[in-house]
């Protein structure tokens, strides 16, 4: 993170965000991660203020007064109570200031389980842009989103075999679950929908053998982004890129011991959408650059375009592979019109 202006004013926005709610208009609030990935690719401090405006004027609640104390030893008590999260967020943010953050996170994630699938997978995002932030009221404000909503999806995995690969674990559940896509009106709900059927319960296998499971699931998530376009499936590239960020963070011995509840709830989002399309992934020849996606991003008022070239960024610096490019390069041209592909 840089230590200039732009750095300055990303903490005074993300400071101003704590009067926001949870939700948002017909969405959750996606301001504070929005607002870390625009500095991350550059954006000045004048475009983050105007990102905040406009998402001030056409998306943010206020958040509600905070009428409930909650005792340090308690606040476990609170797990799935939505209204919980005002409260949640002080204690764990005075808890954070006098320890640190990385002890709250540690204490939080052995208290409870581990549920990335939480408000679609957007707590476990938020916490992580917190992190890459070091901000301690955006990390306060995942860890009490993590807690307040609650979404398990509770599996135990005894002595079930390990799938072959990460695409063949997703098409395994997907076949046991008849191949359709689950009907419901939002991704948490059917999340919800996928956590309760027996039949997934029973069909998931154990996360593949693998040393490398979460560049795994990296790269399985986005060629299934790229194949299909689907809402959904970019929340699982961006969820499992924030998993990566909160996993370096614990002890070695606690991702691990996490590591397979990522696994759960990407099986389980992936479950939602369907039977898709498999096979090699075919990425064009693009005349187009990294520097082109952050300058293209930083333009975008569309904040889930604005995580996902993050992520893409990301990911592509730490393991090089055309298909990030192209994939963080596709929903921005389509909200510009922009054409930079060599051939149609």
């Amino acid at each position: 993170m840089r230590t200039d202006p732009v750095r300055l004013k990303l903490e005074e926005l993300l400071d101003a965000n704590a009067r926001f709610d949870l939700a948002a208009r017909g969405t959750t609030n996606h301001c504070p991660m929005a607002l870390v990935a625009l500095a991350e690719m550059g954006a000045s401090a004048e475009r983050l203020q105007v990102f905040f405006d406009r998402w001030e004027r056409e998306y943010a609640l206020s958040a509600p007064p905070v009428e409930m104390v909650i005792a340090r030893e308690d606040w476990s008590r609170q797990l799935g109570n939505a209204a919980a999260f005002g409260a949640l967020r002080l204690l764990f943010l005075e808890w954070i200031r006098e320890v640190g953050s990385v002890p709250v996170i540690v204490a939080v994630l052995d208290e409870v389980p581990f549920a990335p699938a939480t408000q679609a997978f957007h707590a476990l995002i938020r916490l992580a842009y917190g992190i890459e932030a070091a901000h301690s009221g955006e990390i306060a404000s995942g860890l009490a989103a993590l807690v307040s909503s609650h979404l398990p999806v509770a599996v135990q995995f005894d002595e079930r075999r390990p799938a072959g690969s990460v695409e063949a674990g997703f098409e395994h559940v997907v076949d046991a679950m008849g191949g359709s896509a689950v009907e419901a009106s939002s991704i948490t709900s059917r999340l919800r929908v996928v956590a309760s059927d027996a039949r997934f319960r029973q069909a998931i296998l154990s996360p593949p053998a693998s040393a490398c499971l979460l560049d795994d699931l990296a790269q399985a998530t986005i060629a299934a982004y790229w194949r299909s376009r689907n809402f959904t499936i970019l929340h699982m590239v961006t969820a499992t890129h924030a998993a990566r960020i909160l996993f370096a963070q614990l002890p070695q011995a606690m991702a691990e011991r996490l590591l397979p509840g990522l696994w759960v709830a990407l099986c389980a989002a992936y479950v939602t959408v369907g039977r898709r399309a498999s096979g090699e992934v075919d990425v064009p020849d693009l005349a187009v650059s990294w520097s082109d996606v952050r300058r293209l991003a930083v333009a975008s008022d569309d904040d889930h375009v604005i995580k996902m070239a993050y992520t893409c960024l990301c990911e592509y610096r730490r393991q090089p592979s055309a298909v990030y490019l192209a994939a963080a390069v596709r929903p921005l041209l389509s909200n510009t019109g922009e054409r930079l592909r060599k051939s149609v």
